[in-house]
């Protein structure tokens, strides 16, 4: 019986990363906040709150998970994403968008690590475990695919529709953010939770000490702190991403072209994702990670010099998504590898909160800059982490 619930969640997982892969208006959600007389600036606040969200509530979330049931945080966390996308819809405003970043940040943080323990567990039953590597990719390869199919109704929706547009992308984004929490119900829970926990205290007491025995698990473990300051380090922190449209759109793009080259944008991230176990194969994890990351901080310094063309920029984020799709499942595999063992979702999200807290502190340092003058820097930085913690990056 255990077999076949398992069986049926690897199948229901597949379906839900590729629905969680189609959002309409979240891809250009920067050029919506243009639309709605944001500054760069402001935007840049709304993507801390988010990331500053994730920080404060990964670790907590994915202790709750450990404790309580994987899938129990898989639902609260589609929940969590309905009501942001509600929250754009029906309240385009700073404020409604503040909330609905920290919804946001609520969705990535009960999330985060979450579903791939989850993913873990049933291939545990089947005893397929060897599978996870190949099994994570293709979920993530789905979930991009899925990102492939919408850029280009997203051109059509802004080419037909003109700002009116935003508006019927934030209902799609509601729609499918609904499918969501419906194939989520259908998953089943398999992991071993006690179930005589009943009471509050004893909720807290066992939250408390599933958190202080993941955190041993950095603290005791230097791979894992190696793995941990390079992660933050040599991470370009999203601040390509953020400012990419709106520079192209004051540099004369039109809004409906984000959509076309937003497709060939996942294009590029979907090949490289979907074949990236090619380059483990014949080399490394640790040295595929390290490669595609000085690749991503010198397409930042060309960035910088290259800000008045749109053309050139759309066409260095396109590469900039291509390394983004090798270097984010090698790091992730790598990860993997060193925190297997207790509580493993709160390991890795302890982890991935103080990344997120860097990412945070990078983005908001990076906007008093000019744009110019912040995406150079940060290139150059991650080149000098690169220079100074490659070698043991490639020992671990």
């Amino acid at each position: 019986m255990n077999k076949l619930i398992a069986e049926n969640n690897i199948k229901l997982q597949g379906w839900i990363n590729f629905i969680s892969g189609i959002v309409f208006l979240v891809p250009i959600i920067t050029l919506y906040y243009q639309y709605t007389d944001l500054s760069l600036f402001n935007i840049i606040i709304l993507s801390n709150i988010y990331t500053l969200t994730i920080f404060v509530f990964e670790i907590p979330t994915s202790v709750w998970a450990d404790t309580t049931g994987l899938k129990k945080s898989l639902i609260v966390s589609v929940i969590c994403n309905f009501i942001s996308a509600l929250l754009i819809l029906f309240f385009p405003s700073f404020l409604g968008f503040i909330i609905a970043a920290i919804f946001s940040g609520l969705y990535l943080s009960f999330w985060s690590w979450t579903w791939q323990a989850f993913l873990e567990n049933n291939l545990r039953v089947l005893g397929k475990e060897k599978d996870f590597g190949k099994k994570l990719w293709h979920f993530m390869s789905l979930e991009t695919l899925a990102s492939l199919l919408t850029p280009l109704m997203i051109a059509v929706i802004l080419k037909l529709w003109g700002n009116q547009g935003y508006v019927i992308l934030a209902i799609l984004d509601v729609v499918f953010a609904f499918i969501l929490i419906v194939l989520t119900f259908k998953l089943k829970e398999l992991s071993s939770i006690n179930k005589k926990i009943n009471t509050l205290k004893k909720v807290l007491v066992k939250n408390y000490e599933t958190a202080k025995n993941a955190l041993n698990n950095i603290l005791t473990n230097n791979k894992l702190k190696l793995l941990l300051i390079y992660r933050s380090l040599a991470n370009h922190v999203a601040f390509l991403y953020i400012i990419s449209l709106p520079i192209c759109v004051e540099n004369g793009m039109e809004p409906w072209m984000a959509g076309v080259f937003g497709t060939i944008w996942m294009i590029m991230m979907m090949l490289s994702s979907k074949y990236a176990y090619k380059i483990w194969e014949r080399y490394s994890y640790n040295l595929a990670w390290i490669i595609w990351t000085v690749w991503q901080a010198l397409l930042l310094i060309l960035a910088g010099f290259f800000l008045k063309s749109w053309i050139l920029i759309s066409i260095i984020v396109i590469f900039f998504n291509f390394f983004e799709g090798l270097w984010q499942p090698s790091w992730n595999h790598v990860l993997v590898q060193h925190t297997k063992g207790i509580a493993i979702a709160t390991t890795r999200s302890i982890i991935f909160a103080l990344f997120a807290l860097y990412t945070t502190i990078g983005k908001q340092v990076l906007a008093y800059f000019s744009v110019e003058y912040a995406l150079i820097w940060i290139g150059t930085f991650i080149l000098i982490i690169n220079i100074i913690f490659a070698k043991k990056i490639l020992k671990l």
